[in-house]
């Protein structure tokens, strides 16, 4: 890879953080909000959050497992 292309890089991954600390910052923002205002839908939220993060293990798991077997059937 060429310096550049490295630089690059970088230079998306260093945008990619810092939206990803951005977001991070408005939802917590978002989350303490509506917990002061609706603690029922604030309790609906962390259970649908919940649910995500799981679906989204899931979906990582069986992604990484396909990778691997592929790359092990190519060696």
């Amino acid at each position: 890879m060429s310096k550049a292309a490295g630089q690059q890089s970088m230079d998306t991954f260093d945008r990619v953080v810092d939206l990803l600390v951005e977001h991070s910052i408005k939802l917590d923002a978002l989350d303490h909000v509506l917990k002061e205002t609706n603690p029922l839908a604030h309790e609906f939220y962390l259970g649908t959050i919940e649910s995500l993060r799981a679906q989204k293990t899931g979906e990582l798991k069986k992604v990484l497992t396909e990778r691997l077997k592929s790359k092990l059937s190519e060696g």
